[in-house]
């Protein structure tokens, strides 16, 4: 019979494999974060630059506001790419819960290996948030171009319908990154179909890990996000240790 661990058992083992290892896990998530803004950021400047120009060309906003649309593709491209970084980080992770030498180059490990693999994982992913998250955001826009107050209702309401649609898909695909990295022989189709599989019955329980960890976020945002540099290891390294247990679980007599 498989016994499972419990959450605050989960968390106390992550608590222990972070343990004096704090400092090159703030460096992956760091750089990671580096990365990715400053990608993120170019894409944003180039864009308001571009839309600006055609407005004054063409005094036309429709015009600049198609500009926006294929900056918005490209920077959905962009994150799918960057997403590939988090293979890397969940291989930094698997290998300091594993008592294995984990280095910072690691965070490039999904581009260097098998990356058609990892960016089909990633790109399912940001998928999932942009159709389940994006009409929120812009619907937003519309309130922020009209400050009409219905918008922000309307923004309300599709942030609800998304978040009900969001949290059991991105709940069922989360440890794909972990499986692809466990069983290496697997395209990306079928990693996601296995994560699928493997998550029956257990989304609830990462779930409620998930939701432990809001009080610690709202300390983090009270110290002005500083804390967010330990609390985001701890909780990779909380998910890490979920996967070990959900594929490795206590066999217990019946």
């Amino acid at each position: 019979m498989k016994q499972y661990q419990k959450g605050f058992e989960i968390k106390n083992q992550a608590k222990d494999n972070m343990e004096g290892k704090y400092s090159g896990a703030i460096r992956i998530f760091l750089f990671s974060f580096l990365i990715s803004g400053f990608v993120r950021l170019s894409i944003n400047s180039v864009c308001n630059a571009t839309m600006n120009s055609v407005f004054v060309m063409t005094g036309s906003p429709d015009a600049a506001r198609t500009i926006s649309y294929v900056f918005d593709l490209l920077l959905f491209l962009a994150n799918v790419i960057l997403g590939v970084m988090n293979a890397g980080i969940t291989l930094y992770f698997l290998k300091t819960a594993c008592g294995q030498p984990a280095f910072l180059r690691d965070l490039f490990y999904g581009f260097q290996t098998d990356s058609k693999k990892f960016l089909l994982v990633s790109g399912a992913m940001t998928l999932c948030q942009t159709l389940c998250l994006g009409p929120c955001q812009y619907i937003v826009q519309n309130y922020a171009e009209t400050r009409d107050i219905k918008w922000i209702i309307y923004a309300l309401a599709a942030l609800a319908a998304g978040l009900c649609v969001y949290i059991p898909i991105s709940l069922g695909i989360t440890l794909s990154f972990y499986l692809a990295l466990d069983f290496p022989e697997k395209t990306g189709k079928e990693t996601l179909a296995l994560c699928w599989h493997v998550m029956k019955g257990q989304r609830m329980r990462l779930f409620l890990l998930e939701l432990g960890f809001l009080p610690l976020m709202l300390l983090c945002i009270l110290s002005f996000g500083i804390g967010f540099l330990w609390l985001q290891p701890y909780m990779q390294m909380t998910h890490t240790c979920f996967f070990l247990d959900l594929m490795n679980p206590r066999k217990v007599s019946s």
